[in-house]
């Protein structure tokens, strides 16, 4: 992962934008990366591998702030998830309004 100086600004001027050509979503504020989430497609469905945040932006909801966008994006696309990431796992059982996005297998 890409490092650089964190600022320690509110969450919302942190932007998130999937990458695609790179299989993962960035969160990144001022051009520096702050976090990512890996997935992988497969059809129907996305399985979202895991979720990593810079040790300096640690504790300002980075994670919480890709999970969401990669739900979000999940949902539109009416895709199943698999969350193979116990990070995404956690998010989803604190927001169960995604739960029938889950793929049960």
């Amino acid at each position: 992962m890409e490092t650089g100086r964190v600022k320690e600004t509110p969450v919302a001027d942190v932007e998130v934008v999937e990458v695609p050509e790179s299989s993962r979503y960035e969160a990144r504020q001022d051009g520096v990366l702050l976090g990512e989430l890996t997935y992988h497609r497969r059809p129907g469905m996305i399985v979202f591998d895991h979720t990593g945040v810079e040790p300096a932006a640690r504790g300002r909801g980075i994670g919480a702030l890709l999970v969401a966008a990669a739900m979000a994006d999940a949902a539109a696309d009416e895709v199943h998830v698999v969350p193979a990431c116990s990070f995404v796992r956690r998010w989803v059982h604190d927001h169960p309004e995604y739960l029938p996005l889950i793929e049960h297998s």
